[in-house]
């Protein structure tokens, strides 16, 4: 028997923020009133990305615009030490550009940090000047050691990096992240507290490909060469990440992106973008590592998932991934598309605002993209907590009979927080949009397998259980289906045992026998309608845990 008392779950802690000073040159006020806006624009070798992001009263942020243009600031200043004219005039005019964006969105604070093009250049300081003297805006060169921190920030932001959910059983222990650029590759190992470990390496593939690849395709000789570099200068980080015990590799930024798409398009599968984790195999990445050194660079523009401009330089980026695969045995990389820019804006947060502010932030950043979403759809945040507590209960009264691990539990409790989303698009219907929104909502930190589990979960807390003419279902594996099977009918329960939306149910209790069982409740007041909708949503239950279920009510 589980005794199981039903509290309202305690709310995601809010705070109140100030922010930013207004722009003087502010004419026409916003059409709305909204929270602190931030544009972080990272001015790299190889191109600049802006990101523009509101400020949530949860302390974190929602993206409003995101933009990236190629401009090859770095296209000889990495060799011969010197921006040129034509680089430099490019990259000011799409910072112009990116000023019109920022002031449009009514941008209260705009950062621009330059890494190590700008920062090698003999004449670094003058594009530095140019850009305040004609843009009025003020670039910051900042220095490898704070290139790799920015880094570290924004991939924390968006992974739990000391909980690995997907390994069957758990998993805890600190994270590798890679960032490969234009001009350096940092390597960082931390945990979700703290960074354990940061360097910076001059491997960019901008660098290595000016550097190494002298024919097309590269040529034995000139492979060998830069496979030899790779090993010297990354010798020295190999001990260090090695007595960390990192349990996972994350690659972040356009090379890690780019191999991680071109794996993924070898099997047909898009890549999306702006809140995925994406897989990269080691078998998959090896077979395009091999395919990348065969073809000529004009071959390798036509490669599905790569970016023509980046056709040039990515041998050398995947050469230095190919060593690490190697040395570090890993038998993938999770690639992050949070990068430098999500940095710099975590830094402005944690630099700007009171710790008393900071204090109350939703340190998870699952649970915090899931309450956003929820709060974003003006979903009832009251019976969404109600339903969550008492799906867990089921869920941990039933543990004998689905035999399912704490992985699972994580995925019915946010699933059941968002099962009824889909009404901010409609009520009929809407635990597809439900499923919908969970899939296409922006979560952050999760995969696209997680997504593709609590969305179906989400989808059958009511009305038809799954079918073989439901696409989205049928086509995951049979393992993922018994999940949704086993996980859904909780919640299924759980919805119709709230069919009031006032939080009836206070206390159950469960006993399970070998052909029922049964759900003993204690309620505030008569429990006719609750019972009556329970009832009505016991099907997949039975199914799934081949049991009839009662309910008693005193």
């Amino acid at each position: 028997m589980a005794v199981h008392r039903i509290k309202s779950c305690p709310n995601p802690r809010k705070s109140k923020m100030g922010g930013g000073e207004n722009q003087k040159s502010k004419i026409i006020p916003p059409p709305f009133p909204h929270g602190l806006r931030i544009a972080a624009i990272d001015i790299g070798t190889n191109s600049l990305h802006m990101v523009i992001v509101e400020v949530t009263d949860t302390l974190s942020f929602r993206t409003l615009s995101s933009d990236k243009d190629l401009t090859n600031l770095g296209a000889s200043g990495l060799i011969y030490r010197k921006l040129t004219k034509t680089a430099i005039d490019h990259t000011l005019d799409v910072l112009a550009r990116y000023q019109r964006i920022a002031t449009g969105l009514d941008c209260d604070v705009v950062l621009a940090y330059a890494t190590c093009a700008v920062r090698e250049a003999t004449n670094g300081g003058d594009f530095v000047e140019a850009a305040k003297r004609q843009l009025h805006l003020p670039v910051q060169v900042i220095s490898a050691h704070e290139e790799a921190h920015l880094i570290y920030l924004a991939v924390r932001q968006a992974i739990d990096l000391s909980a690995h959910p997907e390994r069957r059983g758990g998993g805890h222990g600190p994270s590798l992240i890679v960032d490969i650029g234009g001009g350096s590759v940092e390597c960082i190992v931390g945990t979700d507290e703290k960074a354990l470990y940061l360097d910076s390496f001059k491997l960019g593939a901008s660098r290595l490909q000016q550097q190494f690849i002298h024919s097309d395709p590269i040529s034995h000789k000139n492979l060998t060469a830069l496979e030899k570099h790779i090993r010297k200068t990354l010798k020295p980080a190999l001990d260090p990440i090695k007595a960390l015990h990192p349990l996972r590799f994350i690659g972040t930024s356009g090379t890690m992106e780019n191999l991680a798409s071109m794996c993924a398009m070898r099997h047909g599968e898009e890549v999306l973008r702006h809140r995925l984790l994406t897989h990269m195999p080691r078998e998959d990445f090896e077979d395009i590592y091999k395919r990348l050194l065969r073809l000529s660079v004009e071959n390798r523009r036509h490669i599905p998932g790569l970016d023509p401009g980046r056709a040039e330089q990515i041998p050398a980026g995947a050469a230095v991934v190919q060593y690490l695969f190697d040395k570090l045995d890993f038998p993938c990389i999770d690639v992050c598309d949070r990068a430098m820019r999500e940095g710099m804006i975590i830094d402005y947060m944690q630099t700007h605002w009171p710790k008393v502010k900071l204090s109350v932030q939703i340190r998870d950043p699952r649970r915090r993209s899931v309450f956003e979403l929820g709060r974003r759809c003006n979903f009832d945040e009251k019976h969404a907590l109600q339903v969550t507590q008492l799906a867990l209960a089921f869920f941990d009264s039933f543990r004998s009979l689905h035999r399912l691990d704490a992985h699972d539990r994580e995925l019915l409790e946010y699933a059941a927080i968002l099962h009824d989303i889909g009404w901010h698009i409609g009520h009929s219907g809407h635990h597809k949009h439900s499923a919908y929104l969970i899939k296409n909502g922006d979560l952050e930190g999760f995969s696209l397998h997680e997504l593709d589990l609590m969305s179906n979960i989400a989808r059958y807390h009511r009305r038809s259980p799954p079918k073989k003419s439901h696409s989205e279902y049928i086509a995951l594996p049979p393992e993922d289906r018994d999940r949704i099977w086993k996980l859904a009918a909780l919640l299924r329960i759980a919805d119709g045992l709230d069919r009031g939306h006032y939080g009836n149910v206070q206390h159950l209790k469960t006993i399970i026998r070998r052909n029922t069982v049964s759900i003993r409740l204690s309620t505030k007041t008569d429990p006719a309608l609750e019972l009556w909708a329970a009832r009505h949503k016991t099907d997949m239950f039975e199914l799934a845990y081949d049991r009839r279920i009662k309910f008693i009510a005193r």
